[in-house]
């Protein structure tokens, strides 16, 4: 429907109408203000969800047996390298690398013109390397090796070591008149000098779990006995603990940020009085800070992790390396589970998480859907005051043309008397 302003009183309708509406809207523009409001609301706390569930799964991870059991290899000789990874034991071993590991080659006698050559019932060189290379029945690999005037094929057995020995299916190689060996599968071997040594032996030249949580790699023949150090890698350790204290501190900051209230403010942050914050806060805090059953570090403090005044923590590096070095067992039980039937930092971490971010029951998860549910209502309210403003609207713009309508009425009459009153000036004249 459109409409036309001020015919008949020059009135500018539309201004008055849309000020009269502005008053109308200003409740809905209240519920839009706060749904803005619960809006900015549930999106921070899916984001501090997001940040504490990483904190979580950083605790989750550090729990783990291989978190403190770390280890760090080193060798005495650049023939043999090591790969220390987890476990408990330390020390050292000295032996002598008497061999290598080794693959069983053959080669064909004869030299093939081209791959296109027919060389048996599988069909052509390049087809007979591909049959073999597409059956896992087979222990061996085969390559075309171009010499410059052609090619030999090489087999190679799959399996390193003295066990690897290929299996020749002659049906294959009908037109090969046969093979040479290159090199015989053998096993690496180490030997263990003394009054009365004992060696071992590998199909592969890596010793997996020559000690426990320790694989070592031999690369050369050693003359004389190459020695390897296994120790606890008490910095890596600490690393991770003061990373994870760092993540904490992040966290923790944007919580408290979150819930921050300024006195005297007309307007605060939309989770400023938000209790459902403020205690997975807390929950976490004491988590990582609260006393230790079961271990005689007895709290983070004394392994340190230290409080401040501001409800932030510091990493003493060294006082922590003190404690690993002293006892390790009572440290990882510190952190990882109480013996008494408590539990650990890292437990509690975990746990403190879970209860703010388990979808629907947790802390920010449930602040988070009221939020969401308060949109909903909102929007609801905001839909129906639209609404009624459409409907007022209409009944401004009806009354205002009645009304442009009657003045033209009155106008016209006002027109026709003042014309019959100059009719009668006229005649009387």
């Amino acid at each position: 429907m459109s409409f036309i302003d001020g015919l008949s009183s020059g009135l500018d309708t539309t201004s008055i109408i849309n000020s009269l509406l502005a008053i109308e809207r200003q409740p809905q523009q209240r519920l839009i203000d706060r749904r803005k409001t619960s809006q900015s609301a549930a999106d921070q706390l899916g984001s501090l969800r997001t940040d504490v569930t990483g904190l979580r799964n950083a605790a989750a991870d550090l729990k783990l047996a291989s978190g403190w059991n770390r280890l760090s290899g080193s060798s005495s000789s650049p023939a043999v390298k090591v790969n220390a990874t987890a476990g408990q034991f330390t020390g050292s071993l000295s032996f002598q690398v008497d061999s290598l590991a080794t693959n069983h080659v053959m080669y064909s006698n004869d030299v093939i013109a081209s791959l296109d050559a027919t060389v048996g019932t599988g069909g052509t060189l390049a087809e007979v390397i591909q049959t073999i290379n597409n059956d896992d029945s087979l222990n061996f690999q085969a390559v075309a090796i171009n010499t410059g005037n052609g090619f030999r094929l090489q087999l190679s057995a799959k399996e390193g070591g003295a066990a690897g020995v290929i299996n020749l299916d002659n049906s294959l190689f009908g037109d090969i008149s046969g093979f040479t060996t290159l090199t015989d599968g053998v096993d690496a071997k180490i030997t263990f000098q003394g009054q009365n040594p004992y060696s071992i032996t590998s199909s592969s030249n890596t010793f997996t779990g020559l000690m426990p949580g320790v694989d070592v790699t031999v690369t050369d023949i050693t003359t004389t006995p190459a020695t390897i150090t296994v120790e606890h890698d008490f910095a890596s350790v600490a690393d991770s603990v003061e990373a994870l204290v760092k993540q904490f501190n992040e966290v923790k900051a944007k919580l408290a940020s979150a819930t921050k209230v300024t006195p005297g403010a007309t307007k605060q942050v939309p989770l400023a009085f938000n209790g459902n914050v403020r205690r997975a806060e807390q929950s976490l805090l004491h988590a990582f800070t609260d006393p230790v059953a079961g271990s005689t570090f007895e709290a983070p403090s004394i392994a340190g992790v230290e409080l401040q005044r501001d409800g932030s923590l510091v990493f003493n590096r060294a006082k922590f390396l003190e404690a690993a070095e002293s006892d390790i067992d009572e440290l990882t039980q510190l952190f990882t589970a109480g013996t008494q039937g408590g539990a650990g930092v890292l437990d509690r971490l975990v746990a403190a998480a879970d209860e703010a971010t388990t979808f629907g029951t947790g802390l920010l998860s449930s602040a988070q859907e009221s939020e969401k549910s308060r949109i909903e209502a909102f929007t609801e309210q905001i839909d129906s005051y639209e609404t009624r403003i459409a409907r007022k609207e209409l009944q401004l713009r009806k009354l205002y043309s009645n009304l442009e309508v009657a003045l033209g009425n009155l106008q016209d009459q006002s027109n026709w008397l003042g014309s019959q009153l100059g009719s009668l000036s006229q005649g009387s004249a």
